[in-house]
C-alpha cells in the first residue's frame, strides 16, 4: 500500500523525483507480468482486455484492437525509423517513464487512509 502514499509536502525535489518513479515502477510492473523488463504487446492486451472487458461494455476483440492501436502509437513514438516488417519487442521502464512523463499521477495516485486505532476495531468479532 505504499505505493499509494500521497507525497510528503515537505519532500525534496529528489524525494518527489524518487516516489515518483516508485509509482511508475510498480504501474509497469502491472503490465509486465513475466517480469522480464519489456512489456510486450501480448502482455499489454491481457490487461487492457481485463480492464475493457470485464464489464462486458466492450467485446473482448474490441479491447484487443484497442490495445493494439496503443502498442503500434508506443512503437511509432519510441522508434520512429522502424521499417514496416521490424518487430517492435515492447516497452521498457524507460520508455514507459517517457509515455508518461507529461502526466501528474503523484496525487493521481495515491489515497489518504483514515487513521483508524486499530484497538478498538472490531473486526468481524460481534460485541456482547
Amino acid at each position: 500500500m505504499s505505493h499509494f502514499r500521497p507525497v510528503n509536502s515537505t519532500a525534496t525535489e529528489e524525494e518527489k523525483v524518487t516516489v515518483r518513479k516508485q509509482k511508475l515502477r510498480f504501474l509497469f510492473n502491472m503490465h509486465d507480468t513475466d517480469n522480464d523488463g519489456i512489456i510486450t504487446l501480448d502482455e499489454y492486451r491481457t490487461v487492457v482486455e481485463e480492464l475493457l472487458s470485464q464489464s462486458g461494455a466492450i467485446e473482448t476483440e474490441v479491447a484487443r484492437s484497442i490495445a493494439d492501436a496503443a502498442m503500434l502509437e508506443v512503437a511509432s513514438t519510441n522508434v520512429p525509423h522502424m521499417a514496416p516488417d521490424d518487430f517492435y519487442e515492447g516497452i521498457t521502464f524507460e520508455h514507459f517513464e517517457q509515455i508518461l512523463k507529461g502526466i501528474e499521477m503523484e496525487s493521481r495516485m495515491s489515497i489518504r487512509f483514515l487513521d483508524m486505532n486499530s484497538a478498538t476495531m472490531r473486526c468481524g468479532k460481534l460485541s456482547s
